[in-house]
Formats: C-alpha cells, structure tokens, sequence
C-alpha cells in the first residue's frame, strides 16, 4: 500500500514515522514537499521511504494522499493533483480550516475521489520537522470531518488510518470544528505575534528585551512558528478568526478599564479581579482535565452563611460562599491572597 504525505513538516512527518513505526514495510510511504531542506531531512528521519521532487510521480499510484500542508497552500495542492490522482483515491488533509479545505476539494479533486478533512488536536509546544515523533497522535483526539459526498468505505478507512496513529476519531461539525479552531489554535497566533509586535516596535526594544523572561516567552512561544501557518489559518477562517479577536479586544478593553479605575482597581470582588482569577481557575480545570462548570443554581445558604449575612452582611455571606466553593472545589481560587 502507497501513502504519498504532501508536505513534510510536523505533522507530515509523524504520520510517516508512526505509520512506519506501526506496519513497516507493509506500506510504502512516499513524500514529497515543496521546501528544500525539510524535503531532504525526511528521509533521514525515517519519516518516509522516499522522496519525490515531482508530485505527479508522488501521487500517481498512491492510495491514500495526506495533505498536511498549510490552509492556504491546500488550494494549489488539490488543483495540482487533479489530473493525476487515481480513482477510489483516499485524499485526507490536516489543515486547521476545514470550510474552506472541504469547498476546495469539491470543486477541484475527481467525483471519484473521497475527501476526508481531518485536523490532529495534538496541542501545543512544537515547532516543526525537528520535534516529529512517531508518538505525537498517541492518546490524542483527531478531528473529522466528511465531505457530503464522501463514501462510508473512505470514513472507516480514515478512522483505521487514524487508530494507526494511536489517537481516536472525533466527528465534527464543519462550522463548530472551524470556530473551536480559531479560538484554540487561530487567536494565540494572533496574539502571539500582536505582543511581539507591540513590544518589539518600541524605540526601546532593546532595553525591554532585556526583561523578556520566561512568561513573556511562554506567551509569544506561537510566533516560533512559521509565519506561513499564521497567515494560513487567518485568511482561510476569517469570519471566525474576526469574531474571536473581537472577543480578546473586549476582554483587553475590560482589563483597560478596570486598571485605569482608580475606584475599584483594588477590590478583589471587582470585574478586573474576575478577568484573573476566572483565568487562573480555567487554567488550572484545563491542565487536570476537569470539566468546565455548568451554570447551575445557587444552594440554599447553610445556618453559618445566614448569620454571616445578618451580622457582616453581605461581605460576610460572600466570605462564606467563597469558602464553600473552595471545599467542593479546590479549582476555586482564594481571593484573599489578592489583599
């Protein structure tokens, strides 16, 4: 079985290396991509067994395409392959902007070819080609997403393809996955590269770099990135991208807001200090894999909380509220330590 990967980056590669690492010889993987260096270095990785400098030669007898290159460049890919591409031909990319990905595929690629969008919600903290490991997809959750026209042969072939990996298929809905997408993957690009550009445009760079310590590079980590993949995931989603930055702009101008307040920039009950610790609590629920809250309903006050409120009112009943919330929660954060 052939498995031609177009574009050999990250993701490109650890497909390779995991699917080699899972079958061996018992498929031929054959790559191929348009930049030099990375197209050189896979081979030597291991990612593939050989690399082709033309992409006709490299999908013609394949059976199952992996386009895990940029949004923006899967449009030239699809239009390129048309002509050559065999039928029953499984096409599966891995871009993080499926709408757009999927309109492409049906306009340009055979009737006779199925298309599958998948996208590897592997997370963050890599780079690129040189952080490739053939246990990248282990345990992690790949999202999918059929074309309507897709066969129900070519969906189980791509959940196969996927549990080759080590990770577990999770259908989607196209707009949902797209707006998921650029809240999670879209906007700490964006943001990344907005905090490098504000600090790094002041004619005082040079001293302010010297406090750049490990938050500032934690934050602008995203910009390590290539720039080609922010661009990509900006212009291929726009309407969602737009909607999540107007988002951040609010929650940025609710934080001006509260800091220039001179009446409550100390209240720790106060809309700034809930931008904090709402922050603080969500981390934290996010790293042990709890659950975000539901809205529910406040409980009836215990007799304790009742006599707080009638002899410190209502500070004294919050006091105890916040005292509850950290027994039944230790994801609540204490807000005394803010005094």
């Amino acid at each position: 079985m052939q498995i031609t990967i177009i574009g050999l980056g990250l993701i490109g590669c650890s497909v390779g290396l995991a699917l080699k690492t899972k079958h061996g010889d018992k498929v031929q993987i054959v790559g191929y991509d348009s930049d030099q260096s990375a197209h050189n270095d896979a081979p030597k990785l291991g990612a593939i067994d050989r690399a082709e400098w033309n992409l006709d030669d490299a999908v013609e007898d394949a059976e199952v395409i992996v386009a895990a290159a940029p949004a923006n460049a899967v449009y030239d890919i699809f239009e390129a392959i048309s002509n050559v591409v065999q039928p029953d031909t499984l096409v599966v990319d891995t871009s993080a902007s499926k709408r757009a990905v999927t309109d492409w595929a049906e306009e340009l690629l055979p009737s006779s070819v199925d298309f599958v969008g998948i996208n590897p919600l592997v997370g963050g903290g890599y780079v690129g080609q040189k952080d490739a490991h053939p246990t990248l997809f282990e345990g992690k959750r790949i999202a999918v997403m059929p074309s309507v026209a897709t066969r129900e042969g070519a969906v189980k072939s791509t959940v196969q393809l996927i549990e080759d990996l080590g990770a577990r298929a999770v259908f989607m809905d196209i707009d949902e996955h797209d707006s998921f997408s650029a809240a999670v993957n879209g906007l700490p690009l964006v943001v990344a590269a907005s905090l490098l550009s504000v600090a790094s445009t002041s004619p005082s760079w040079r001293e302010i770099s010297r406090f750049a310590d490990s938050t500032f590079h934690t934050i602008t980590s995203a910009a390590s990135n290539d720039p080609a993949l922010g661009h990509a995931t900006a212009i291929t989603n726009p309407d969602m991208m737009v909607h999540w930055i107007d988002q951040m702009i609010n929650v940025l101008g609710a934080v001006r807001d509260g800091i220039a307040d001179e009446e409550t920039r100390y209240d720790t009950e106060s809309p700034l200090a809930d931008i904090f610790v709402n922050a603080w609590e969500q981390k934290l629920r996010l790293e042990h894999g709890i659950e975000p809250e539901g809205q529910t309903a406040n409980p009836l006050p215990t007799a304790g909380e009742a006599t707080a409120t009638l002899l410190l009112g209502r500070i004294g009943q919050r006091l105890m509220e916040r005292t509850r919330e950290r027994q039944h929660d230790p994801t609540k954060y204490d807000r005394r330590r803010m005094r």
